[in-house]
């Protein structure tokens, strides 16, 4: 039961760190999408930086880094999918451990499981039909019953995770393409 408290806790609090995380990596989109792309279109970079800088988030900052590079970046849709490549893997931080608990999870309620049956058979061959048995029985039912709540729990944490850390992600992959889209008309 203590490694599947553990996992409860290590699920929470990547759930916290992860939602504030995104929270902080939401960009304004609307902005992003509007006044930005005529800033990029009139070649007025000054103007898209600190629109950039409003909208803020992911998506914001990447964006602005791309126009403060422009000079220097050789190919703008290379630096652009590095940079997208780099912020994804940064938004998907930690979700390969709330995975796992998934699966551990189940697995440690029926390690708990195995224990608490192997324990009652124990109490039976010695007191001969004690009623403490199914003491051992109930604590194996309870640690796999743990185990499965802690597994769904975590499903429906990751799930939620991987949801937010995608939007964000199509986000910048949309205000990326839209960006070079506008730097290549003429």
């Amino acid at each position: 039961m203590w490694p599947l408290l553990a996992a409860s806790i290590v699920t929470i609090a990547i759930a916290v760190e992860r939602t504030v995380f995104y929270r902080r990596s939401a960009s304004d989109m609307q902005v992003l999408q509007g006044e930005f792309l005529s800033a990029v279109r009139a070649k007025n970079f000054d103007a898209a930086a600190a629109l950039c800088k409003k909208a803020g988030g992911t998506v914001g900052a990447v964006l602005e880094k791309a126009i403060s590079e422009r000079n220097a970046v050789i190919n703008a849709e290379q630096y652009l999918s590095g940079a997208a490549a780099y912020s994804a893997a940064r938004l998907k931080d930690h979700l390969n451990y709330v995975s796992a608990i998934v699966t551990l999870a189940p697995l440690m309620g029926l390690l708990g499981t195995v224990t608490g049956m192997i324990r009652s058979f124990d109490i039976l061959s010695i007191s001969e039909g004690q009623p403490f048995a199914i003491t051992g029985v109930a604590e194996a039912l309870v640690a796999t019953g743990f185990g499965l709540l802690v597994a769904i729990i975590a499903m429906l944490v990751h799930v939620w995770l991987s949801q937010r850390a995608n939007r964000i992600i199509e986000d910048l992959e949309a205000a990326g393409s839209a960006y070079l889209a506008c730097l290549s008309e003429k």
